[in-house]
């Protein structure tokens, strides 16, 4: 089932394209935001543009991908989410990001908990990981707040990681 939105509410989540290259670099360039990501921001707009391209080879392989979080009553970008193949896990993941004005909100709670719902009731994925740097004591809470629990420690990506998963019953 192809969708072009998920909504929840106070967000809107659409698909990127390549036109959202300079809005969205004002998140994927930020040290900060990008501060616990495997391979940090990105150093240039270009590099954005480059990241919305895999999105977008995902969205076509899968019928998703990370897209972007828009604010509900303004339509402004403020961020991503979404669902991913992880080709060195060979599982899907969650993952979200937010500019920091949007932290400590629920945004991110409810955007992943929006792809968690629909990669499970609507795609059938059953067998879904997360993973996070250890530091990133905001993200664990998002991951344990939509039923991911902690499974092991682990490098992916060239980077330390606490793994997650869904227990079965969890959706």
């Amino acid at each position: 089932m192809q969708i072009t939105e998920l909504q929840t509410p106070r967000t809107i989540l659409r698909p990127f394209s390549a036109g959202h290259a300079m809005e969205t670099f004002a998140w994927f360039g930020d040290p900060e935001v990008m501060k616990f990501t495997p391979f940090g921001p990105d150093e240039s707009v270009t590099a954005t543009l480059d990241r919305i391209r895999r999105y977008l080879e995902h969205q076509a392989q899968y019928g998703f991908a990370k897209w972007m979080i828009l604010e509900r009553g303004t339509g402004k970008p403020i961020g991503d989410s979404g669902l991913m193949y992880c080709s060195e896990c060979r599982r899907f993941e969650p993952g979200y990001r937010l500019l920091p004005d949007y932290w400590n909100k629920g945004l991110a709670t409810e955007a992943a908990s929006a792809w968690l719902q629909h990669g499970v009731h609507e795609l059938g994925l059953t067998d879904l990981m997360a993973f996070t740097h250890p530091d990133n004591v905001a993200s664990v809470r998002v991951l344990e707040k939509i039923g991911f629990r902690f499974s092991h420690r682990a490098v992916l990506m060239g980077m330390p990681s606490k793994i997650f998963t869904l227990p079965d019953s969890s959706y």
